[in-house]
């Protein structure tokens, strides 16, 4: 799997993590009904996971 899956575990985690809680949002159709608040959650999950990966990256 190491050949499917390049990069740290950790970022495939958190990657996992920020699409599961979005998933989440889409299953309580908050897309549709509060989407002020889905479209929140969607930027700032997203812009955590990026600052995440860009902490964490080792060159």
């Amino acid at each position: 799997m190491k050949n499917v899956f390049l990069g740290p575990s950790n970022h495939w985690i958190a990657i996992i993590i920020v699409s599961l809680i979005i998933f989440a949002c889409g299953l309580n159709h908050m897309h549709v009904s509060i989407f002020n608040l889905f479209i929140s959650v969607v930027f700032i999950s997203s812009g955590l996971l990026l600052f995440y990966i860009l902490r964490n990256n080792k060159k």
